[in-house]
């Protein structure tokens, strides 16, 4: 594993894939670089570089990228999930229908089993999704809820 850290810019990089977040290092510390068995704390302050051989003392920064980006993944998950219910029912089924143009080709080349292939995607995506209703109270009867 390779790490490395940079104080000022508050990132921390993991195998060449950085995230920005807050942490605690001593002041003296601009960076800390680690290739999985050495490694090397630059200094700001005018102390030579450390040679280091143990990575312990800063593996609680590995520890705390993991975290950040586990969040980091959920909080992008959640948005997606969000986005996704936020979709009508017309949303989804233009994601999933099929493409008009196996339809044409089947027409064209007259190949019933392609259109007829066509017809039921289509039909188990419209199951799939079906229309969203309401009731209505003073029509009694159910009536289509229009999405803007």
């Amino acid at each position: 594993m390779n790490v490395t850290v940079v104080k000022e810019d508050n990132v921390v990089a993991v195998d060449g894939e950085g995230l920005n977040f807050d942490f605690d290092l001593p002041t003296n510390i601009w960076a800390i670089q680690w290739n999985g068995t050495t490694g090397e704390i630059e200094f700001n302050d005018g102390t030579p570089n450390e040679e280091i051989t143990d990575f312990s003392a800063y593996q609680s920064l590995v520890d705390a990228y993991n975290a950040e980006k586990q969040r980091v993944a959920d909080e992008v998950e959640r948005a997606a999930f969000d986005d996704e219910a936020s979709r009508t029912y017309v949303d989804a089924r233009a994601f999933e229908y099929p493409p008009m143009e196996d339809y044409l080709d089947g027409i064209v080349k007259g190949d019933t089993a392609q259109v007829d292939k066509y017809i039921a995607d289509c039909l188990a995506v419209k199951d799939k999704y079906p229309k969203e209703y309401e009731w209505d109270e003073k029509l009694i009867n159910w009536v289509e809820i229009p999405k803007d």
